[in-house]
């Protein structure tokens, strides 16, 4: 967005993903770097499961499962990341997976070269997936173009059909917006914990202790909000007023608080940091972590500069704002 371009995604949908690996692929790939004892090991691990459907005492054939990896299990999304290590890329787009998401970005100034990238990358992941037997749903699968120019990037196909364009799209539990405002991201959040204070206000006005009731408050309500702050908690103050709003909600019944004590003191007094302080201590904290991590592609994120990038013309802050 600094540099006027157009970054358009795609997110990929793999239907029923744990449920549909094929074994004998998986075993393949397994068997090219893992020593004989655990593959073999695994392969007794995959192979020979049977299951049955039982209906009051009666019970059906059995039938060979050759396909899925234990839904449950701690090592199926092992398994799975194994599986799809190989998933093709290109050098015009980034991709992004983490177990079952999959994401495809690419950036240009012409939205028409942005989308022929995309295209020809989506063209080789349809080889790639009819080969290995991975079934995208097209139909659910979500395309989404980022700028504050005006138009979109055109559109894209999977296995000829087009893919839907939407306005936001959700990965790795953020929503985001075309002009990444966070604010539809805020808003679902503020809807999902007004939801979860209402089936918990019976406790928090109950005559349990002030230390549970706060207890309860940073261990089941906070979390759901505060999940992923490091990156859209520099969101601009008109579009994360409602999350503190919230807060201030809680503390007031918690200790049903009378209409003269300021949330300020009501925060101060109770030891809960308000937003924007607990924003810049996750930041701080995530920041400390990207600067000691062992993958170089990660500690790059830990740079207070973007390199290549022309000088900063929008004012809108920037995680890395928050160390100052």
């Amino acid at each position: 967005m600094e540099a006027k371009h157009y970054c358009a995604a795609v997110l990929l949908d793999v239907a029923q993903a744990f449920d549909k690996v094929w074994h004998e692929g998986l075993l393949f790939k397994l068997k090219k770097f893992l020593p004989a004892p655990y593959y073999l090991l695994l392969k007794s691990y995959l192979e020979n499961r049977t299951f049955c459907v039982r209906v009051n005492n009666s019970y059906s054939p059995k039938f060979q499962i050759l396909a899925g990896v234990p839904q449950g299990s701690d090592i199926a999304p092992f398994l799975y990341s194994i599986f799809a290590h190989d998933t093709p890329t290109s050098p015009h787009t980034s991709l992004g997976t983490y177990a079952d998401d999959t994401i495809i970005l690419a950036s240009n100034n012409d939205p028409q070269i942005v989308s022929l990238w995309l295209q020809n990358h989506l063209n080789s992941i349809q080889l790639w997936s009819n080969r290995w037997k991975i079934k995208i749903n097209e139909a659910k699968s979500s395309f989404i173009t980022f700028s504050l120019r005006p138009g979109d990037c055109p559109s894209v196909l999977f296995n000829n059909n087009q893919i839907p364009t939407t306005p936001t799209i959700k990965y790795l539990g953020l929503t985001f917006d075309r002009r990444l405002t966070w604010a539809q991201h805020l808003k679902i959040k503020r809807k999902t914990v007004n939801s979860r204070l209402h089936l918990l206000r019976p406790l928090l006005k109950s005559k349990t202790t002030l230390t549970n009731k706060l207890l309860i408050y940073k261990a089941i309500i906070r979390p759901v909000w505060s999940y992923g702050i490091q990156i859209w908690g520099s969101a601009k103050p008109s579009n994360t007023r409602t999350i503190q709003a919230f807060q201030s909600i809680c503390l007031r019944q918690i200790v049903s608080a009378p209409w003269f004590i300021t949330n300020n003191n009501l925060h101060k007094d109770l030891n809960i940091p308000s937003l924007s302080q607990l924003t810049k201590s996750h930041y701080v904290s995530f920041h400390s972590k990207l600067i000691h991590h062992y993958n170089p592609l990660i500690k790059r994120l830990s740079s207070r500069t973007i390199p290549d990038n022309p000088p900063r013309r929008l004012k809108r802050s920037w995680p890395r704002d928050l160390l100052i």
